[in-house]
């Protein structure tokens, strides 16, 4: 961040400033106390400050699977496990909460997974993809309704 003070004496005129933390230091999150001093030619000296305040207004960043597709395991579906991560550029890694979760039975049809992630900040990211779950295969038909003609010849 760059700072510009300046200082004038009424004998001297502009006067240079000298300002803790220097103009363009990096300023961590929070509130920082900038101190500068002037002094004229004569030795007179003069101190101000003034508080520089960082805020983290930046959401994480999600990173989802695309969208999948599986077939079904049973009549209720079939299991699903994906993986979800996100990343603050000042936290790092942070925890990422979807529903339905990784590991659940997602039924026939297409489901949103809808996920998110929020920093220490409170700044939160939102994505979602779909799980599409088809039937497997041939229908299944119960063996003991199987009916198989027989055709006899006379």
């Amino acid at each position: 961040m760059s700072l510009l003070a300046t200082a004038s004496d009424a004998v001297a005129g502009a006067v240079p400033v000298t300002c803790t933390p220097a103009s363009g230091s990096t300023f961590p999150l929070g509130v920082t106390t900038v101190t500068c001093t002037a002094s004229d030619p004569a030795g007179n000296t003069a101190t101000g400050s003034f508080t520089v305040t960082v805020v983290d207004t930046t959401p994480p960043s999600l990173n989802l699977p695309g969208n999948l597709s599986r077939e079904a395991t049973g009549p209720s579906g079939t299991v699903v496990t994906y993986t979800a991560t996100a990343s603050d550029t000042v936290a790092g890694a942070v925890p990422v909460t979807c529903t339905p979760a990784s590991g659940s039975t997602f039924p026939l049809g297409t489901t949103t997974v809808t996920c998110s992630a929020s920093d220490p900040s409170g700044n939160t990211a939102t994505g979602s993809f779909t799980v599409t779950i088809t039937p497997s295969g041939a229908p299944q038909i119960p063996h003991h309704r199987l009916f198989i003609p027989i055709i006899t010849s006379v």
